[in-house]
This record gives C-alpha cells, structure tokens and sequence, in this order.
C-alpha cells in the first residue's frame, strides 16, 4: 500500500537547460514533422529567437529532474504495478532550446479505487524560467495493489 505521509511533498527545485538534440530525439520519438523544432534555420525563418519546443517536451524534461519512479520509490510503491494513466499541461508561455527552466514536483494526493485494488496517485509539476511560471502539469499514476487473500475474496 502507499505511504500516504509522503502526500504533500515536494521536491527541491533543479534547472535543466532544454538541449536542441533531446528536442529532436523527442520529436522523432513522438512523430513530430515540423522542423521548426529542430532546425534552427527554419525556426529563425518562421521569427523565433532559437527552435520552440513542443508542449509535451515538458515531461522529457521531468526526467531531468525527480523523475515518477524516484516518488513512486518514495510512496513505497514498486514500479512493476505501476501505470501511467494521465497527463496535462498547462503552458503559459513558449519555451525554446537554450532555455533553463527550473523544475520542481508535489505529490498532491492519492485515492483509491475497486475497494483499494486499484490506488491512484496525482503529481503537480512546475516549470519556471528566471522566477517566472512558464508551465505545469498534472500526472496521474494508477497502481495495482496487492491485496491479502482475504480481501481479494470479498
């Protein structure tokens, strides 16, 4: 089960600087065609200061920082029952490469569902940039719990 006393941590901020070559392995991984993202050319022709990045870029960007599978070690959870359900960002401004964006993490709260089979666990994420918000995200992680024999007979 999780060790729900970890519900309100938060992580100590770090800063990345967004790589021009992990935007383009990120584009490539995720099919993203548009070159603008990766070739500074094109991005200079189409007015921006260096290549934007992708809004999604932002969860490669966790991995940087405390990465889900150190909180998941923190809530006690083994990863081997863990599944990424959900996520959503909120951008507030555009990044681009060369950036250095500070990153921190709060685990907001668990629930459970299926009389506690199933619990799930949500993680804020924030992402600034000289003090100034720039992003955040919403992480919902579903675990699978392993529940006594007698409880999987009710």
């Amino acid at each position: 089960m999780i060790d729900r006393t970890h519900i309100g941590f938060s992580t100590p901020p770090s800063s990345v600087t967004i790589d021009a070559w992990r935007v383009k392995l990120f584009c490539q991984a995720t099919g993203e065609c548009d070159a603008v993202y990766w070739d500074a050319e094109v991005a200079a022709k189409a007015g921006y200061k260096a290549c934007p990045v992708p809004p999604t870029f932002l969860k490669a960007m966790e991995t940087e920082h405390f990465n889900s599978a150190l909180l998941m070690e923190r809530l006690g959870v083994p990863l081997r029952t863990v599944l990424h359900a959900a996520q959503s960002f909120d951008c507030l401004a555009p990044l681009h490469v060369g950036d250095r964006i500070e990153i921190s993490r709060r685990i907001r709260d668990t629930y459970d569902k299926r009389d506690g089979a199933l619990s799930f666990i949500v993680i804020d994420t924030q992402y600034r940039r000289d003090g100034v918000a720039v992003g955040s995200s919403c992480q919902t992680i579903v675990t699978r719990n392993e529940l006594a024999p007698t409880e999987q007979a009710a």
